[in-house]
């Protein structure tokens, strides 16, 4: 009685999604003790993922429920890493579907590629603070940003290698200038992947893409497609310090980038995957209810968080340009389309 007044919140019950969700995994893959190598192995680690309105439900309400957790088990892994964002609004507004103060993914995707959306919102989202999302941001970074530093870098390596060499040249003596540059494209992974292991991606994208203007500068300096004219055999060693490092730096964007290095996978000369495929597969529940799941095959993508191997000799497929740039007139256009959502959002409030 004395508790007949009180509530449950709806974040206690919650998280226990997070177990119970791996025990049933494990029941439907027929493999029904799986779910112990994620919340039993100490080698194990664990990212929370949030809203920072929902740092108490994960820091202390859910460690304490799998401290207590009493099913004879044994302890159970505590979160090793709580990883909250800022919030987000959308020119100056909060996100709002019932609104119409919103970005449908499908609505997106009907006119623009997913990587330009997915690099905006690493580069520029809230990780430490409050952010506004504009359409004019998002048209000036993916302009000035992605089509101007790593989509040229790609373009002008990967045209002028597969018109002059049709593969992968073989370079010659290494000068000074080229072994820099490829010590420091391939020492990115010390920094870049120590970030994501903190949950920095802001700062990993953003090294990377520091990388990537360093070798769009090499490039500018060495001028392989003047010099060609004179020292084919110097030409060809530009273009292959060139192409090993966008193949590491496409190593190093697939986790931001995934479906445009993808591309550029393609382009360089390999086949298959780089980092695994996402799939959605029909699920049959045992009481005859059904419902979709994302799967995915990542076993790919193992081994391949290192520097290039690109080898000389290997083929290149003939390349496209990897982004489009925006014309201004898609801020206008977007603008147009959020007040016209938020205003039948209004009338049907």
């Amino acid at each position: 009685r004395a508790f007949a007044d009180k509530r449950i919140y709806v974040w206690f019950d919650a998280v226990i999604g997070y177990l119970s969700a791996s025990v049933e995994w494990a029941h439907h893959r027929g493999t029904p003790d799986a779910w112990r190598a994620w919340w039993q192995d100490p080698a194990a680690r664990h990212y929370y993922f949030m809203g920072k309105d929902n740092i108490v439900f994960h820091t202390v309400i859910w460690p304490s429920i799998l401290l207590g957790y009493g099913g004879g088990d044994g302890p159970l892994h505590l979160p090793d890493n709580v990883v909250s964002s800022e919030f987000l609004t959308m020119e100056g507004r909060k996100f709002s579907s019932s609104r119409g103060v919103v970005i449908h993914v499908g609505d997106f995707l009907s006119r623009y590629d997913p990587d330009p959306l997915r690099y905006f919102l690493t580069i520029a989202g809230p990780e430490r603070q409050d952010t506004d999302f504009t359409w004019a941001e998002f048209v000036r970074r993916n302009n000035e940003e992605l089509v101007a530093n790593w989509g040229n870098l790609v373009h002008r390596t990967l045209t002028n290698a597969y018109r002059t060499f049709g593969a992968v040249p073989q370079p010659g003596p290494l000068l000074p200038a080229d072994a820099a540059l490829l010590e420091a494209v391939e020492g990115g992974f010390a920094g870049v992947g120590a970030a994501l292991d903190a949950a920095r991606f802001k700062a990993a994208l953003g090294e990377t893409m520091g990388l990537s203007a360093r070798v769009n500068r090499y490039l500018g300096e060495q001028e392989p497609w003047k010099v060609i004219t004179r020292d084919r055999e110097r030409a060809a060693t530009i273009f292959y310090v060139a192409l090993r490092c966008v193949d590491t730096l496409k190593t190093l964007l697939t986790p931001f980038l995934p479906f445009t290095c993808q591309h550029l996978h393609a382009f360089l000369g390999y086949d298959g995957e780089i980092a695994g495929s996402l799939a959605f597969r029909e699920h049959v529940e045992e009481d005859g209810g059904a419902h979709r799941v994302l799967t995915g095959d990542y076993a790919g993508w193992v081994g391949r968080w290192q520097p290039s191997g690109l080898a000389a000799g290997q083929r290149l497929r003939e390349p496209r340009p990897l982004y489009k740039k925006l014309d201004e007139r898609v801020v206008a256009d977007e603008l147009a389309r959020l007040e016209q959502r938020h205003g039948e959002g209004h009338v049907a409030g």
